[in-house]
């Protein structure tokens, strides 16, 4: 046996193969890949195809579908869509040297058979690229992760960014139906760390992650709730700064994630 995470290290990330063709609607081993490939220095480029709606699953959990999003950008991952591509096949990991597929069992689990008869892998290898070509090329519409976090650690500061990417990596484990916003993480970090709300906007905006008006909309939600309250700071000139404060003192004491899954409990 082997784990998807083990699968994707050995095959695609230490393997001197800098090219793979995969084909599967597997969340799991797609995630495991995510998460292995994303932030790593490495040639290897991958050609990932599946069916719309695995994408949308994906794309429902923002924290994977940023990480996608940066692998699109940096050219480690393609991504095309087919309908007729069987949701229960094996996993397949093509190139015209090695053919792998993953038979998965239960949790991150698979049975691994690997095939290196050319005669076969090439002809694996030509089925596959025809699908590809055929395929719908597909982009995921989420700014890429290190670069909210890059922008986040210059418009808002060291401490902040690394809360926030904490915040999201507890983000990443949860069910996408009960999920906080990513706004709303970052304005519950920001009133964590006493942030003035004018800076939160302007890393959504130039980040494009979310408008002025949508930071204030779920800026309003966590006042309506009791969560967060807004300090009004009089400049002498201008309008007054708001700054972001915890509405409630003993939610000062919690961890980034501890605090994103409180909230998320009076929201349910």
């Amino acid at each position: 046996m082997i784990s998807y995470r083990q699968a994707v290290v050995e095959h695609v990330v230490d393997s001197d193969i800098t090219h793979w063709q995969i084909q599967t609607n597997n969340i799991p081993f797609i995630m495991s890949c995510v998460d292995v490939v994303q932030g790593r220095e490495t040639e290897t480029d991958i050609n990932w195809l599946c069916t719309s709606e695995t994408l949308k699953t994906l794309e429902a959990n923002f924290v994977v579908a940023a990480k996608l999003s940066e692998l699109i950008a940096d050219g480690q991952l393609s991504v095309r869509t087919r309908e007729k591509v069987d949701s229960d096949a094996p996993t397949l990991l093509l190139n015209p040297d090695r053919a792998v597929q993953l038979l998965g069992l239960t949790g991150d689990e698979s049975v691994e058979v690997v095939l290196t008869d050319p005669e076969i892998t090439d002809r694996l290898w030509e089925t596959h690229r025809q699908r590809w070509e055929i395929g719908l090329m597909e982009t995921v519409d989420v700014p890429p992760y290190t670069q909210l976090l890059t922008i986040a650690e210059d418009k808002l500061g060291p401490a902040v960014s690394e809360d926030i990417a904490v915040a999201y990596t507890a983000l990443e484990t949860r069910a996408s139906n009960s999920s906080l916003e990513p706004v709303t993480v970052a304005l519950l970090v920001g009133a964590k760390h006493d942030v003035l709300l004018r800076d939160i906007v302007e890393w959504t905006e130039t980040s494009t992650l979310a408008t002025q008006g949508t930071v204030s909309k779920l800026k309003q939600r966590l006042e309506d709730i009791g969560v967060v309250t807004t300090e009004s700071e009089n400049i002498g000139v201008g309008r007054p700064r708001q700054r972001l404060d915890l509405a409630d003192e003993s939610l000062q004491s919690l961890s980034a994630d501890e605090l994103v899954a409180n909230v998320q409990c009076v929201l349910s």
